[in-house]
């Protein structure tokens, strides 16, 4: 019998004296609080689910390299979030029983929450772990102000060896984690069917969910293997499954947080997920991926609307760019957002979200861009009065205005064009004036930003210093309202 805090584990293997030919392993096991069993309580192997009976004991079937997990309803968590999931060993006996026991705990429900959505931290090796480590990793350790986060993949890159030290500074983080699987966290050193072993041993399945504060809050596997090194933005059956079991569940009403690596705009098979998604009311789809920040919505058959925020990344531009002091580089993304994550605030199902760039004041939600388009930052009022707001989090439902010093407003229009910092930056590696020899110039493709939007302020405006006013509103955050100066020459 092996002891582990959080769930006592008792492998027993019966073989059977009967002539059955089938391959079938079965887990029994039981769902406690504090010795006291608990009924009703979901528990899934990444494929199917079932429910505690009145005795808080399970049934389930498994097959070797599966993870079994509770699904937490809200009040409970994992009395050790360190290891809440259990990986069904390898080389199991014909018809064999395994039990196991999951330990949970009661906690306080509060209906005013906030978690972070972290997109790509992507270390390829030591020493991007350690510019992760000194920035963003540090900067998580030091808040208090949230109550949990969720990674959305691509942990590392292509560097499964990397998740052990990873998983210490996760772990080391006062408030719970939970991870998504991305393209970049297979192991290729094993078989196709098994990219995804080690990544189970170390942070549980990429199959899962859990209820916080009467939000139901699911892990979806967005990756489908395709030959030694490729991969698909694929739903396998088992995920439409798994989501259809959980969803029949709720009603239309229970709010609802995917979290996934590849966006839905990146998925072949994306209407299968919503067509088991059409009738619920308040779904928020998370992703990573695209190194990118953008919001999307879905107008589904049922009248509902899908929320999707594509949340960036943390390492930026895969941790390259000119280096601060400190040896952290800028790796702006290729949207012009700079490296970063967002916190999501929900009360009483109802959710705001806000942009958080790592190292960066709470309130830096835009940059501005004053100068001629090709000019540099820094600059005063462009000579055809244009300039250039980039809002990280905008959406289409975004709109943006300036308030002059006379009370005049001028209201900005959203483009869709390279972002002015990115195409300066572009423009300074190609004429070899930066970075320096100690950093590495970023790899910026033509991408353009979802988030840009150009006014142009009158000509009638005096020379000299003006301060301003900008205000952008959106449904999905808080209205923003900051002062600035603009020079004009």
């Amino acid at each position: 019998m092996t002891h582990i805090k959080f769930v006592t584990i008792y492998f027993l293997f019966i073989s059977f004296l009967s002539n059955a030919q089938t391959n079938d392993t079965w887990v029994n096991g039981t769902v406690s609080v504090k010795n006291k069993r608990l009924k009703q309580v979901m528990v899934s192997n990444g494929d199917t689910i079932v429910m505690t009976n009145k005795k808080g004991k399970y049934k389930i079937p498994a097959k070797e390299g599966q993870v079994l997990f509770p699904i937490l309803p809200s009040g409970y968590t994992y009395s050790n979030r360190k290891k809440w999931w259990f990986n069904v060993p390898e080389h199991l006996e014909l018809n064999s029983t395994i039990e196991v026991e999951f330990k949970l705990q009661k906690i306080k429900e509060k209906k005013n929450f906030t978690f972070l959505a972290i997109g790509d931290i992507q270390v390829g090796d030591d020493k991007e772990l350690l510019q992760a480590t000194q920035s963003v990793m540090t900067e998580l350790l030091n808040r208090k102000d949230y109550d949990f986060s969720i990674y959305l993949g691509d942990l590392v890159n292509d560097s499964p060896e990397l998740f052990t030290p990873l998983k210490k500074l996760i772990d080391d983080i006062e408030q719970p984690s939970w991870v998504v699987y991305g393209n970049h966290d297979r192991n290729f050193k094993a078989g196709k069917e098994n990219q995804s072993n080690f990544f189970r041993e170390n942070f549980g399945s990429e199959t899962y969910a859990f209820f916080k504060n009467d939000i139901l809050f699911v892990s979806l596997n967005s990756i489908t293997p395709e030959g030694k090194y490729g991969y698909k933005g694929i739903y396998q059956e088992n995920q439409i499954k798994f989501l259809s079991e959980l969803l029949a569940s709720v009603k239309p009403e229970q709010p609802i947080v995917i979290s996934q690596h590849i966006p839905l705009v990146g998925m072949k098979n994306k209407q299968e997920l919503l067509n088991i998604l059409n009738p619920f009311k308040k779904v928020l789809v998370l992703s990573g991926h695209t190194h990118t920040v953008f919001q999307n919505e879905i107008k589904m058959s049922s009248g509902n609307t899908i929320h999707e925020l594509t949340a960036g990344a943390v390492c930026g531009n895969w941790w390259t760019g000119q280096k601060n002091w400190e040896g952290i580089p800028l790796s702006l993304m290729s949207c012009g957002t700079p490296k970063g994550y967002f916190q999501i605030n929900f009360n009483n199902g109802n959710y705001k979200i806000k942009y958080k760039g790592v190292n960066l004041p709470s309130n830096k939600q835009f940059s501005i861009w004053l100068g001629d388009y090709n000019s540099e930052p820094l600059s005063s009022l462009s000579t055809n009065n244009e300039f250039y707001v980039n809002v990280f989090s905008g959406s289409e439902n975004t709109n943006v205005s300036i308030e002059l010093d006379d009370k005049n407003t001028i209201s900005l229009k959203k483009e869709r064009i390279t972002a002015p910092y990115v195409n300066y930056i572009k423009r300074s590696q190609k004429e070899d004036k930066s970075p320096d020899k100690n950093s590495k110039k970023s790899p910026y493709l033509r991408k353009k930003s979802r988030h840009i939007w150009k006014g142009v302020f009158p000509n009638i405006l005096k020379k000299g210093y003006h301060k301003v006013k900008i205000v952008v509103e959106d449904p999905n955050f808080i209205t923003i309202e900051e002062y600035f100066w603009i020079l004009k020459k």
